[in-house]
């Protein structure tokens, strides 16, 4: 396996087991970050009129199918960004080395 793909891996099984621990746990501090990696890269998405949530409620609807597809390809695309990159910085030290 690339270095690659095993620190997108971990990047991304990290944010899954954070959202996963704090919907079990309820810590009111982890469950405000992880709601806020699902509807801030969402807000500016529906502001464009693209559909993204669940009807028009007074608070905060809940994403629909294209939110959810949107949310894990944005963070999906963020998480293989940074990967790429310390893979990039990991391989130059190694040759360095």
């Amino acid at each position: 396996m690339s270095k690659t793909f095993l620190i997108w891996s971990s990047l991304s099984a990290t944010h899954l087991g954070l959202a996963i621990l704090s919907s079990f746990l309820g810590i009111d501090r982890l469950s405000a970050i992880v709601a806020g990696t699902i509807y801030l890269p969402l807000w500016p998405v529906g502001k464009l009129g693209v559909p993204v949530f669940q009807g028009n409620q007074w608070m905060i609807p809940p994403p629909n199918l294209l939110g959810w597809a949107f949310i894990i390809a944005f963070w999906s695309l963020v998480y293989l960004v940074i990967a790429q990159f310390v893979g990039r910085i990991l391989k130059r030290h190694s040759r360095a080395a």
